[in-house]
C-alpha cells in the first residue's frame, strides 16, 4: 500500500492511497461472499452461489460497491496511522478506481492550528473606574425601593410611582430583513436578545413591573418621564430618540428613534424608608452583625468596587484578547465552524421552544432553509472559534497549570459557607466531576488573569522548557 499526502487549505487533508492487485481481489471475494449470505437465489444455499452466478444474479456493480467499501475501511485507519495526521474528525472516501491501478482517495479535517506570534508585544491602557458617591447614592437608593411600603393609588402616574403595564417597542425605519438579521446575530446573553421579533420589535411584554424612580431609564431614557399622568387602562404612544452614543446604546439603538405603545395595567404609591441607622439595621437584621447606616454605606461601596472591578477586567480582558487574536494566524477546518453553528442553533431552538415555537417553525416562517440558518450564524461561530483556540494556545505557552492545591482550596471556600455542615457536605461537593469543572474554572480564569497582565506590561517572565534549558546548557563552540 502506497501512501501519499497533500495539505489543503482550511486544515484538510487529501490522502492518495494505492492498493495492490491482491488486496482488491481479496475484498472482491469477500464482498461476495458477504452479498451471498444475504440473497436467495433458487438452487443455491446462502454463502454458497459461485460468483459467476452471484455476479449475473445481482450484477457486478453491486459486488464492487461492497468490495469498495471494505477495502476503505481498511485501508483508510491504516493511512491515517501511517501519515501521523491529527485528525479533526472522521474522514471521508472522496473517490476510487480499479483501473489502471487501485486507488482510493481520502479527505479528512485536521486538528486546528494557532500560531501567536508577537502576543507579548500586545498593551491596552489600563484605566479602571472609581467608585463614586452618586453610584453609592443610586445604589441606597434601589435598597430603598426594596424595602419600600407599596400602596394601591388611584391617582394618575407620578414619578417615584411602581406601575404594572404592556410595553411594546420598536425602533422606526428597520426592515423586516435587517431586524432578522439583527436579531439572528445576538448570540451573547444581550439584555435585548428577544427571538422571535421582527420588523424593529425590540420589546413586547405583558405585566412588566417597573419602578418610575430617578435612577431607571430602561427601556430608553425619557420613558418613566412619557408615562406621567396616565390612568390604569389608558393606552398611551409615543416616540424616544436614543442619544447618539454608540458606546452606550449599541449599534441598534444610537441615535434611532423608537416607538413605543404602553398600556398601564396597575399603579402604585411607594413610600421610601428615611435613611437612618434603623433603616441599616432592618437591611442587615438576619445577619451576625446589624450595621449602622455609614457602615452600610461603606459595605455598599465596597460591593460596587468589586462589581465594577470585575466588569471592567472583563471588558478589558476582552478588548486585549481581540488584539491578541488580530494578531494570530489560526486555521481550523470547516467541520469545526459547523460543530460551532449547530451549537448556536441547538440553543436558538431551545430559545424558540421556550416561546412555543421550533427552529423548524421559525425556518418556515421565515422562509429560510438550515443552510441558510447556519450561515447567519457564520460570523459569529469563527469569531467564537479564533477567541477560543488563541485562549487555548495562550494558556500552553504561557504554561499556565492549576494544582490539586489550588482545587482543594476552592473546595474549601465552597464549604466554608455551610458552617458547621461542611464536613457532611464535603461528599455531595468533592467529587470527580466537580474537581475537573473546578480545574476548568480556575485555568480560565488564570488565562484571563496573565492575559490581563501582558496587556498592561506586568506579566512574569517566561520559564523555559526542559528541552530550551538542556539546549541553553550546551557549551558554546567558538571557530
Amino acid at each position: 500500500m502506497n501512501i501519499q499526502t497533500e495539505l489543503l487549505e482550511k486544515q484538510v487533508a487529501r490522502l492518495t492511497v494505492t492498493l495492490e492487485p491482491e488486496q482488491v481481489e481479496k475484498a472482491r471475494q469477500t464482498a461476495a461472499r458477504k452479498i451471498s449470505n444475504q440473497v436467495n437465489i433458487p438452487g443455491f444455499r446462502k454463502g454458497k452461489v459461485p460468483y459467476r452466478i452471484l455476479s449475473n444474479y445481482v450484477g457486478e456493480a453491486a459486488i464492487t460497491e461492497e468490495m469498495a467499501e471494505i477495502l476503505a475501511n481498511d485501508a483508510y485507519p491504516k493511512a491515517l496511522d501511517e501519515s501521523k495526521l491529527e485528525p479533526y474528525g472522521p474522514g471521508s472516501l472522496v473517490d476510487f478506481k480499479l483501473d489502471p491501478e487501485p486507488v482510493f482517495i481520502f479527505t479528512l479535517p485536521l486538528q486546528p492550528t494557532t500560531v501567536l506570534n508577537d502576543y507579548r508585544s500586545v498593551r491596552v491602557e489600563f484605566n479602571q473606574p472609581e467608585v463614586t458617591d452618586e453610584m453609592v447614592d443610586r445604589s441606597m437608593r434601589l435598597l430603598r425601593e426594596q424595602h419600600a411600603v407599596i400602596e394601591p393609588s388611584a391617582r394618575p402616574v407620578e414619578l417615584g410611582n411602581r406601575v404594572t403595564a404592556d410595553v411594546y417597542a420598536k425602533v422606526l425605519g428597520v426592515e423586516a430583513e435587517e431586524a432578522e438579521h439583527d436579531h439572528d446575530h445576538d448570540h451573547g446573553d444581550d439584555e435585548h436578545a428577544h427571538h422571535g421579533l421582527g420588523d424593529g420589535e425590540f420589546l413586547h411584554e405583558h405585566d412588566a413591573v417597573m419602578v418610575l424612580g430617578p435612577e431607571n431609564e430602561e427601556p430608553a431614557p425619557g420613558f418613566k418621564q412619557a408615562l406621567v399622568g396616565m390612568n390604569a387602562d389608558e393606552i398611551r404612544e409615543f416616540d424616544l430618540t436614543f442619544p447618539d452614543d454608540k458606546e452606550e446604546y449599541g449599534e441598534e439603538f444610537a441615535g434611532k428613534t423608537a416607538h413605543f405603545k404602553v398600556t398601564i395595567k396597575k399603579i402604585e404609591a411607594m413610600t421610601l424608608p428615611e435613611l437612618t441607622d434603623d433603616f441599616a439595621v432592618r437591611v442587615t437584621e438576619k445577619e451576625e452583625k446589624q450595621l449602622t447606616l455609614l457602615e452600610l454605606r461603606i459595605r455598599m461601596r465596597e460591593s460596587i468596587a468589586q462589581n465594577l472591578e470585575a466588569r471592567y477586567r472583563s471588558d478589558y480582558a476582552d478588548e486585549a484578547l481581540d488584539k491578541v487574536v488580530q494578531g494570530a494566524v489560526v486555521a481550523f477546518p470547516d467541520a469545526m465552524l459547523k460543530d460551532q453553528t449547530d451549537g448556536f442553533l441547538k440553543n436558538f431552538d431551545q430559545d424558540l421552544r421556550r416561546q412555543g415555537l421550533t427552529l423548524e417553525d421559525y425556518a418556515r416562517i421565515t422562509n429560510k432553509t438550515q443552510d441558510d440558518l447556519a450561515a447567519e450564524y457564520a460570523e459569529a461561530g469563527t469569531n467564537t472559534i479564533r477567541r477560543a483556540l488563541v485562549l487555548q494556545q495562550l494558556r500552553e505557552v504561557e504554561q499556565i497549570e492549576v494544582t490539586d492545591d489550588l482545587i482543594e482550596a476552592e473546595i474549601l471556600r465552597m464549604l466554608a459557607q455551610f458552617g458547621d455542615q461542611a464536613e457532611k457536605l464535603r461528599g455531595a461537593i468533592d467529587t470527580p466531576a466537580m474537581r475537573n469543572n473546578l480545574r476548568n474554572d480556575l485555568l480560565e480564569k488564570a488565562t484571563i488573569d496573565r492575559l490581563i497582565a501582558i496587556a498592561r506590561g506586568e506579566a512574569p517572565e517566561l520559564k523555559l522548557s526542559a528541552a530550551e534549558e538542556a539546549e541553553a546548557e550546551q557549551p558554546t563552540v567558538s571557530e
